[in-house]
C-alpha cells in the first residue's frame, strides 16, 4: 500500500482536531468552530478572554521541506489573534506546531493578488516548534 496525502479539507479538519487537545494539554480551554462557520478555526481562552486562531495544516511523506507554503488569505483571516501552522508527518501522524501571534504571521506573510502565503523557512525562523 502506498502512503498518500489527505485531501486539503481532510488535512485542515485534522489539523483543527489536533490543535484543540494540544492547547488543552497546555492548560488552556479551547474549542473548534463549527464546520463552515464564519470566522476562525479554533477559539482559546487566554487570561479569561477568548482569542481566535487560524489553523493551517500541511502534510509531508518524507521530510518537512516538502512543505513549501501555508496559504493564508490575510484579507479574510488577518484579524485572527494567533496562527498555528502544522507540519504533519504522515508516516507517524506526528504533528509539529508553530504558534505565531498575528504580528509574527504578518511579518512572514507574502501577499499576492487574491491570497498570500507564509513560507516555512520564515515561520521556523520566527518561532520554535511545539
Amino acid at each position: 500500500m502506498t502512503l498518500e496525502k489527505l485531501s486539503s479539507p481532510q488535512s485542515g479538519t485534522l489539523g483543527e482536531l489536533l490543535t484543540v487537545p494540544k492547547l488543552n494539554t497546555l492548560g488552556l480551554a479551547a474549542y473548534m468552530s463549527p464546520e463552515g462557520a464564519p470566522g476562525h478555526d479554533v477559539i482559546v481562552v487566554v487570561g479569561g478572554q477568548p482569542k481566535s486562531i487560524e489553523v493551517k495544516t500541511r502534510q509531508f511523506l518524507r521530510r518537512p521541506t516538502e512543505i513549501t507554503r501555508w496559504p493564508v488569505e490575510m484579507h479574510k483571516k488577518g484579524d485572527a489573534d494567533f496562527f498555528i501552522f502544522i507540519e504533519l508527518d504522515l508516516r507517524t501522524m506526528a504533528p509539529t506546531f508553530y504558534v505565531l501571534t498575528n504580528e509574527q504571521a504578518r511579518a512572514v506573510h507574502r501577499n499576492y493578488e487574491g491570497g498570500g502565503n507564509c513560507y516555512p523557512p520564515e515561520v521556523r525562523k520566527q518561532v520554535s516548534p511545539r
